[in-house]
């Protein structure tokens, strides 16, 4: 039966759904930018998410366990630059102001540094490292199933990230008057900030 054949998928497509949904750095700033820009300019941080999710993907399953298991180093390299990086988001998004036009001096993250941002966060990579494992082990029996999980990969992302993206444009209203949004900044910035708690425990 088909469902029989394709249930090695779902360890994986739960506990990857779990991890991205959750909240964290991605789903904060997402909320933020979607917020702050809108849902269409967001939509570039949300793509970088989503591909950087996937190539951090392939490269898990490919070779990124036995390369962290051989040099325990790369993880705390991993942990600093995550945490300069957070600690910097966390700053500039508490300190935006509410502006509404292209004069900002603030613009959505880009493509490419949403992309480049997962491989300096710790936790996506330990995140990696453990879907890897739920792909890996009952490969051996189904070597279908890393390109199974690969396509997957970016419908499940969306579908996790998405709607926080979603839910902070669905705030902009709320967040029209300059007191209202200072008070989420300085919110979603610290919390962005203290999710650097998360890189070390």
């Amino acid at each position: 039966m088909m469902s029989t054949r394709l249930a090695p998928l779902l360890p994986f497509v739960v506990v990857a759904l779990t991890m991205w949904a959750t909240p964290g750095p991605n789903n904060m700033m997402l909320m933020y930018s979607g917020a702050r820009f809108g849902l269409a300019r967001t939509l570039p941080q949300l793509l970088g998410i989503l591909t950087g999710t996937l190539l951090l993907s392939a490269i898990g399953i490919l070779a990124l366990a036995p390369v962290i298991d051989a040099w325990p180093r790369g993880v705390l390299l991993l942990k600093l630059a995550g945490t300069v990086w957070l600690l910097r988001i966390g700053w500039r998004m508490a300190r935006a102001s509410l502006g509404t036009g292209p004069s900002d001096d603030t613009r959505p993250m880009r493509f490419m540094a949403a992309l480049l941002f997962q491989f300096a966060n710790p936790k996506a990579v330990t995140a990696t490292i453990a879907l890897a494992s739920l792909v890996l082990v009952p490969a051996r029996s189904h070597p279908w199933l890393p390109a199974a999980v690969l396509l997957l990969v970016p419908p499940l992302c969306l579908l996790a990230n998405g709607p926080w993206a979603l839910a902070g444009r669905s705030l902009r209203g709320v967040l029209s008057t300059p007191l209202r949004w200072r008070l989420y900044a300085i919110t979603t910035g610290a919390v962005t900030a203290g999710c650097t708690v998360f890189l070390w425990t």
